[in-house]
């Protein structure tokens, strides 16, 4: 078998205390929840640019030489 990380201590793992009720709400509140929710993201990316941008500079000579990258997503956790 295969070696496992366990990922449920990341915070982008666990549940969003804020969305417990989307399924519960009328559309027009679910919205305005996703809407607050995706609010948040420029000022968590903004404290995080000097990493990225540290990634940014590790990966373009490896693009410019014939390199990938491969950037994957699995949706929004707690929604």
């Amino acid at each position: 078998m295969g070696s496992f990380i366990d990922l449920s201590t990341l915070q982008t793992e666990g549940s969003n205390p804020r969305t417990t009720n989307i399924d519960r709400v009328s559309t027009v509140q679910l919205c305005h929840l996703i809407n607050s929710e995706d609010a948040t993201v420029p000022s968590v990316v903004s404290s995080h640019i000097p990493t990225i941008a540290a990634a940014i500079d590790a990966l373009a000579p490896r693009v410019s030489q014939g390199g990938r990258v491969v950037y994957v997503g699995a949706g929004t956790s707690g929604r």
